[in-house]
């Protein structure tokens, strides 16, 4: 969510109110103890210990006794001697009644004043976090009647006799939340305001950090039982439905957010009203938009614009421009280019620095110059920089990452993505974001390892990313890469119908790319004719990128060419038209790596047409792109198609020797592909690849290894039976 959206008025926020409590008079008995010391008797890890733990103590809502002793007596902290004189001192007040809880107070303030001796020193600096806690204790005692203040002590009488045995409150320095383990908790206005800012940061920047869902959204039910009008409460709320991807919490809680922040008090003014509304529109849209419901989207879009337009609110109006072009699939670049003007002359950062990104992307998917597109992230780079703008730093490495594996540029993708991580540790942990980007780049280090045939690493890499992401929309990332993976595996070990469950599963985190490997898994077991509908129900879909229209000819050829009288010219003859618009294609939207491959189809069709020196000349270029950008499986594939080129030539050659000697060149890219196939455990094209092998040592005479390798074909054929085999395709 943006974090410009939500943009909160002022006069209709209902105040948190705060009341003193026998948990706020018992931690500033503490402090008192602790400032009261000769400095002789504090050592350095007490010193250490007691300020982390006044943190806690001033940051959680109101425990029982049993709550605070057990944050102070945890072992995380060394303070002893504090827990013992924190008792002592509590019995001394309950017994001494209301008078010593006078002097308790009268002795604070003496706290802050200047020694006698020194009078620039004080024994608490009055505007120290603890300074300024105690400063708002003694105003809100200052402030009860003496009525209050008997209701006051009888309350500490009770705290004080609470029970302190049974199990110790579990603390470390990984769990800093005393709070979850009360079920009565008291949230102070200041109390309330932090949690619910720290928690909102943590899910904008680092999820990791955030409450699980369960947890966090309990202990917003807890904040709303102490301050019912918190509507700040309830927008973390609608941010913790958000990731969990359940709707109707999230609109519940938007709703009940913008009822709260609904100025009905002291006779506000119309626009503020307006104001309130305008923005609640806006969230909707985005809350609709976020799950996919682009009509009901726009629909609120609109309020939201028109609403804005009435109170000439332009900021307002840009954001919800900034959704127009979003939602809409139609001259998205002009709108982009007024979004990225008018962000610049309202001086809106972050809404300009995700024009420019959506720039980029959409000047991509138009196949616009390379250069201008990676022109336009640095614009958005640099005010990145200016705005310390953490998320959108790591959505440009993310989306650099995306768009040079776009181009086919693997190592620049892979060098982008780890780039993001890199950015995300050491010293810099602090401004971590751990966002979809993030997520992506792990992902994206996942399948490069995958590609390259490093299986229990990209295992590792993918559980990390389980780990750390847990949670939508980051969780859907690596879920999909999971099952691709498995996808994968199991078609190259040829089963197909575990496969085809697969690609059916991904449907649900995405569509297309269910249907693509739907296909694939049909064409694996030679059922071509469902093979043949889904990809042409993928080829008349009309948002697809110029990349998923290339692949979609790439499968209807190569259905085409497998499924007609396999090796012969005719089954060559209904694809050439396909491949060549698929280059063209390819070659227009600066696809360089698709552009390969497509080439390499070609060649085979050459092949297939019995035209093999327009194959030789054709396939040095593609196979020295493949082979530097390509996975393992490519590049196998690229091997064993330049064999089939070289064999095919050496058929011309009179000369026996020098035929021999290319047919030798042959067995060798023959042999290099076998090698890569056994390590990614593919078996089908491992038997072509044995296949091709026996018959290129036939042909020169070489019957024991012609055996050796029927051999190994027969046996791998015997574990991993098919009907079919493709040899004669790329």
């Amino acid at each position: 969510m943006n974090k410009e959206y939500l943009s909160l008025d002022g006069s209709g926020k209902k105040s948190q109110k705060e009341c003193l409590t026998p948990y706020k008079v018992a931690v500033v008995i503490c402090i008192k103890i602790y400032t009261g010391s000769s400095i002789a008797e504090k050592t350095v890890i007490e010193k250490r210990d007691f300020c982390i733990a006044a943190l806690k103590m001033i940051q959680s809502p109101d425990l029982d006794k049993k709550g605070l002793f057990g944050l102070i007596n945890s072992s995380e902290f060394a303070l002893e001697r504090l827990s013992c004189q924190l008792k002592i001192d509590l019995d001394h007040t309950c017994e001494q009644g209301v008078k010593e809880l006078l002097d308790l107070f009268d002795n604070l303030g003496n706290l802050i004043k200047p020694l006698i001796d020194n009078p620039h020193v004080a024994l608490l600096n009055k505007h120290s976090v603890l300074g300024l806690y105690v400063r708002r204790t003694i105003v809100m005692f200052e402030k009860l009647s003496f009525y209050q203040i008997v209701a006051l002590f009888e309350d500490i009488k009770e705290f004080n006799d609470a029970d302190l045995f049974g199990p110790p409150l579990p603390l470390s320095s990984k769990n800093q939340r005393p709070f979850l383990q009360s079920d009565n908790n008291i949230w102070g206005g200041r109390q309330a305001e932090l949690l619910v800012a720290q928690q909102a940061h943590a899910l904008l920047t680092d999820e990791h950090k955030a409450l699980p869902p369960a947890e966090l959204q309990a202990l917003v039910k807890d904040l709303l039982s102490s301050s019912p009008y918190y509507a700040e409460a309830h927008y973390l709320s609608y941010l913790n439905c958000l990731r969990v991807n359940e709707y109707c919490g999230a609109l519940d809680s938007l709703y009940h957010c913008f009822d709260r922040l609904t100025p009905l008090e002291n006779r506000p003014s119309a626009d503020d009203k307006l104001r309130t509304f305008r923005y609640a529109a806006l969230n909707l849209a985005a809350l609709h938009a976020q799950f996919g419901y682009k009509e009901l989207a726009q629909l609120a879009l609109k309020e939201a614009i028109m609403l804005a337009q009435e109170a000439g609110d332009n900021v307002c109006l840009q954001l919800a421009h900034s959704w127009v072009y979003y939602l809409t699939n139609k001259n998205k670049g002009p709108l982009i280019e007024r979004s990225i003007a008018k962000s610049t002359t309202l001086n809106m950062l972050h809404t300009s620095s995700l024009a420019l990104i959506a720039s980029a992307h959409n000047a991509a998917m138009e196949g616009k110059n390379p250069q201008l597109v990676f022109e336009t992230l640095s614009k958005s780079d640099v005010l990145n920089r200016q705005g310390a703008m953490i998320d959108l730093m790591s959505m440009i490495y993310a989306e650099r990452t995306a768009l040079w594996a776009y181009y086919g540029k693997t190592v620049m993708s892979s060098v982008c993505g780890q780039l993001l991580l890199l950015s995300n540790s050491g010293e810099k942990k602090k401004l971590m974001f751990n966002g979809p980007s993030t997520c992506q780049a792990v992902v994206t280090v996942a399948n490069i390892l995958h590609e390259m045939g490093e299986f229990a690493l990209a295992s590792v890499v993918l559980s990390h990313a389980k780990d750390r992401f847990p949670n939508q929309p980051s969780s859907r990332i690596w879920a999909l890469a999971d099952q691709l993976h498995e996808f994968t595996r199991l078609m190259r070990n040829e089963k197909w119908s575990a496969a085809e469950e697969i690609a059916v599963q991904i449907s649900s985190l995405d569509p297309v790319e269910s249907k693509f490997r739907q296909t694939e898994a049909l064409f694996g077991r030679h059922d071509y004719p469902g093979a043949l509908k889904i990809a042409y129900e993928l080829e008349a879909m009309e948002d697809l990128t110029p990349q998923q229209k290339v692949r979609v000819k790439l499968q209807i050829s190569q259905i085409k060419c497998g499924s007609v009288a396999t090796g012969t010219p005719m089954s060559a003859t209904s694809s050439i038209l396909l491949l060549n618009s698929a280059l063209d294609i390819a070659t227009s939207n600066h696809l360089s790596y698709y552009a390969a491959l497509v080439n390499m189809h070609i060649v085979n069709v050459q092949l297939l047409l019995r035209m093999p020196y327009q194959a030789m000349r054709n396939v040095r270029e593609p196979i020295i792109q493949i082979l530097a950008h390509g996975g393992l499986y490519d590049q196998a594939r690229a091997h064993i198609t330049y064999a089939k080129c070289l064999s095919a030539n050496a058929a011309n050659h009179t000369n026996n020797e020098h035929k021999r000697q290319i047919m030798l060149e042959a067995i060798n890219q023959l042999f290099k592909a076998k090698k890569i196939l056994e390590r990614l455990e593919a078996n089908d094209r491992l038997k072509s690849t044995l296949y091709l092998l026996s018959v290129f040592y036939h042909e020169i005479g070489m019957p024991e290894e012609r055996n050796r390798c029927a051999f190994e074909f027969k046996q791998l054929d015997q574990q991993f039976p098919t009907e079919k085999n493709h040899v004669f395709l790329f």
